[in-house]
């Protein structure tokens, strides 16, 4: 009992460590199309972590409905995989916010950690509010608390580096260099259970389309779906218009060349963003 509190205590205080050296959780929502992830700054507070969205983008859609969601942060070559509850929290609705066992009372360290955390961000979405107030975010925001009720340590995780070239048909449907970050070593896996969408960090053999599950996480993959999308994105930039990414999209099944926990991938979409503006697109070819 003594050697699994002292386990708990130092597991504990890593997931603190990468929760505070890391800038992005890669956050899951299941869709009608099958699992999503994309990367959200965050804030920490109340052992929890909060994200910003705003009250019509997918992710705010989806969690009305299914409040279950998957999400990953990482740092260096260790990961934490979380799953829990969505709660969102209108600060125009403030009759709604009283409503909920959260109250107004958790907005303000909530807002406070985002802030701290994000400062040169926040200068970012200023300058874009100003320069490009077209293209900058709605102002509808919603503060999203994501609670965990399971936490998952992943390490031992590859080096992004790009290596090789990238798949041609995936650079015919995407703008100018993104379809290079799909060579990365590493993506952030998503995933659809009966107990909501997950999002882990998973090894990426991109010329294969081979997807490698860490032991460490392969129990949160039970009962798994077919559908499923892996995750790549540039390192958070000051400015969210200058941010990219890209999502292939598909469904994967055991590679039977390979060992236990490798996933054959059959992408036949892709969901990319520049800034604000996404967009899904097929793969023909």
């Amino acid at each position: 009992a003594v050697d699994a509190a002292v386990d708990a205590v130092a597991e504990a205080r890593e997931i603190g460590r990468i929760l505070a050296d890391s800038k992005l959780a890669y956050v899951a929502i299941g869709t009608a199309r099958g699992p999503l992830v994309t990367p959200v700054l965050y804030g920490s507070a109340g052992g929890a972590i909060w994200v910003l969205t705003n009250n019509h983008a997918l992710k705010a859609k989806v969690w009305r409905k299914r409040p279950r969601a998957g999400w990953t942060v990482r740092s260096g070559n260790t990961a934490v995989a979380f799953t829990g509850e969505a709660t969102m929290l209108s600060v125009r609705d403030v009759a709604g916010a009283l409503a909920r066992p959260l109250g107004l009372v958790a907005v303000p360290p909530a807002v406070l950690s985002w802030v701290c955390r994000n400062p040169r961000q926040v200068g970012g979405f200023v300058r874009d509010a100003i320069a490009h107030p077209t293209r900058g975010m709605p102002q509808d925001f919603v503060l999203v608390r994501l609670q965990p009720d399971s936490a998952t340590i992943v390490r031992d995780l590859a080096d992004s580096d790009d290596v090789g070239d990238a798949d041609p048909r995936i650079a015919e449907v995407v703008p100018d260099g993104l379809a290079e970050l799909t060579t990365q070593r590493t993506g952030i896996l998503g995933l659809s259970t009966p107990d909501g969408p997950v999002a882990m960090p998973a090894g990426w053999d991109h010329e294969q389309s081979i997807i490698r599950l860490s032991s460490a996480a392969a129990h949160l993959v039970a009962g798994a779906g077919t559908e499923a999308c892996i995750t790549f994105d540039e390192p958070v930039h000051l400015r969210p218009t200058e941010q990219r990414g890209i999502v292939l999209r598909g469904r994967v099944q055991p590679d039977p060349g390979d060992d236990a926990g490798a996933l054959a991938f059959d992408a036949d979409r892709v969901t990319y963003w520049d800034g604000f503006a996404v967009e899904t697109v097929d793969i023909t070819g």
